[in-house]
């Protein structure tokens, strides 16, 4: 419905369609609960969804409508609910926002761990490894995870990025290659996370 909607204009600005990726949402939210926080890229619309926001309002925050799960201000970029802090349009600024929030969780002693999302595209920006670094410094409640699409803004990954193994990035933080497309799988590497 959203990308009818953006071809007829009902959609202003931008709208970035989470399609191919909705396999991600599902699996890790089933392997999680509702407690633990979630922050993700501009890719949002998916895990809005799984989060609890209706497809009304979720529909409704794409085309500014103030019954919109952020008010209308937010638009395809923007969607927030309870523990869901949303997409972020900034590449990659959304892995040290997550990696604040597992600190939080960490400093109030919840038992509780936050999920970050980025996409390739993101995953050379140095922000991201510094957050890898200070999350695994501060034995942060963090699960950082690379959907991996194949392409960043319209450059494919082997044109950006020397190795394209991001779940072996960390170095010093285990990794997990998961097929994204698997819901099952998404679940289980959730759980063993």
């Amino acid at each position: 419905a959203a990308s009818m909607m953006y071809g007829a204009k009902q959609i202003r600005g931008f709208c970035h369609l989470c399609l191919g990726q909705e396999a991600c949402a599902v699996g890790m939210e089933a392997g999680m609960t509702l407690d633990d926080p979630v922050i993700t890229a501009y890719r949002a619309h998916g895990w809005t969804y799984t989060r609890g926001v209706s497809p009304l309002g979720i529909l409704a925050e794409l085309t500014g409508r103030a019954s919109g799960c952020a008010e209308g201000k937010g638009g395809s970029m923007h969607m927030y609910n309870y523990n869901f802090f949303g997409g972020n349009g900034i590449v990659g600024a959304q892995v040290p926002l997550g990696a604040g929030i597992a600190l939080k969780l960490k400093y109030m002693k919840e038992q509780k761990v936050c999920v970050a999302l980025y996409g390739d595209g993101a995953s050379n920006q140095g922000q991201v490894f510094e957050a890898f670094n200070m999350a695994h410094l501060w034995k942060l409640p963090c699960i950082f995870v690379c959907e991996n699409n194949h392409y960043g803004m319209g450059t494919s990954a082997e044109r950006s990025s020397a190795s394209t193994d991001y779940y072996s990035r960390g170095d010093y933080m285990p990794g997990l290659r998961v097929d994204g497309q698997d819901v099952l799988a998404g679940r289980e590497a959730t759980r063993f996370a």
